[in-house]
């Protein structure tokens, strides 16, 4: 079974490669991540997706982040790995390299696994106004602890098969750059999720990718230039690239990217983009360029899941108690187009196409 690649090694196939950047892609007619894979309206959403992958092209974007949905799997395990191909190859055919993001805690079942119930197949409901289009939950439900699929004695076999199928399938495809195996570990589970994390590491390097394999370290780095919690630890130890989230301000930013060129590994951003918070365009776009991280902003057409309101926690924790806090509620937080396909900013698309332009004569490496 393969190992974390040498530093050498992965420096020497990201030197082959462009500047990497895109976005965390949904189509902007979908009410949430499970909408996106299901058999129900699934040409419509298709149509959409083209159309907008296609503008994602047109800005001079070369890759985007899909993420895998278990429950949309685990209802229709053929026509999900059939719609993965769709998407694949449409990304390919506008030469957009696709990450894979295999798992994430930001959905997770609440309660026992007794009563667990998956999504259903059909229209989903979403609710206007808010961040993805989440409804609020009571405190009762939010008391509820959350579990991951892979802790469940019945759905832990039928998880470690889709991560395996989809794995294998992939492995040697061109077209896949990159197996980023666990958005934000510990977000929900905290150091629960540390056996899952492992265990996703040895199954996907076990079915023997070409590329590299990685996992989010989302909560920045001390001043001891470590991440805070055990996971996130793991995570840094047994990646091949360093993927990283960073929604705060252009300082803070700096400071992030700084503290993990030290590991000698590429750099991912695998979520940036908060405008409220100052992490703009404008000034995050051009340092990526600077320094050759990767990077995927959040959202690209607004839609359904709305992600360019505000998180609630930020209307809980900094709004409602503090009117003077210094964030900037007046702009979108995510995503760069409008329902019509203009810009949100024509500001930040020119800038973004600069950038792109740039790059495309300075890194004139492989292209998809």
């Amino acid at each position: 079974m393969k190992t974390q690649w040498p530093v050498e090694q992965v420096n020497e196939w990201y030197a082959k490669l462009p500047w990497l950047r895109g976005c965390n892609f949904i189509g902007s007619d979908c009410a949430n991540r499970f909408d996106m894979w299901q058999s129900y309206r699934a040409e419509e959403k298709l149509v959409t997706a083209r159309r907008e992958l296609a503008l994602c092209e047109e800005l001079g974007f070369n890759t985007v982040r899909l993420w895998i949905i278990f429950e949309a799997w685990l209802n229709e395990p053929e026509f999900f790995m059939n719609m993965l191909e769709e998407y694949i190859t449409t990304c390919a055919e506008h030469h957009l390299y696709v990450m894979i993001c295999l798992t994430h805690e930001e959905d997770l079942p609440r309660g026992s696994f007794q009563d667990f119930k998956p999504i259903s197949i059909g229209e989903q409901k979403y609710a206007l106004g808010y961040h993805q289009g989440r409804f609020p939950l009571e405190p009762e439900e939010e008391a509820l602890p959350r579990w991951h699929y892979a802790q469940s004695p019945f759905l832990a076999p039928k998880f470690w098969q889709m991560i395996e199928d989809i794995v294998t399938k992939y492995a040697n495809d061109s077209r896949v750059l990159c197996w980023n195996i666990y958005n934000e570990p510990g977000a929900a589970l905290h150091e629960a999720c540390v056996p899952i994390l492992e265990k996703l590491f040895d199954v996907v390097r076990s079915c023997d990718p070409s590329q590299p394999v990685t996992a989010d370290i989302w909560r920045g780095v001390g001043e001891d230039d470590a991440p805070g919690t055990k996971e996130e630890q793991i995570a840094l130890d047994h990646s091949d690239v360093i993927s990283f989230h960073c929604y705060s301000s252009f300082v803070n930013l700096c400071r992030e990217v700084d503290q993990l060129r030290i590991h000698h590994r590429p750099l991912f951003c695998t979520e940036w983009l908060h405008r409220i918070n100052h992490n703009e365009v404008h000034n995050v776009y051009p340092l990526f360029y600077m320094t050759k991280v990767a990077n995927y902003c959040w959202g690209f057409v607004v839609g359904k899941t709305q992600t360019n309101e505000p998180w609630e926690d930020f209307w809980k924790q900094y709004y409602d108690p503090n009117l003077h806090v210094d964030y900037a509620f007046t702009k979108w937080q995510h995503d760069l187009y409008r329902p019509n396909l203009r810009p949100y900013d024509p500001k930040e698309t020119e800038l973004i196409r600069k950038y792109n332009d740039i790059a495309d004569k300075r890194f004139a490496q492989r292209q998809l």
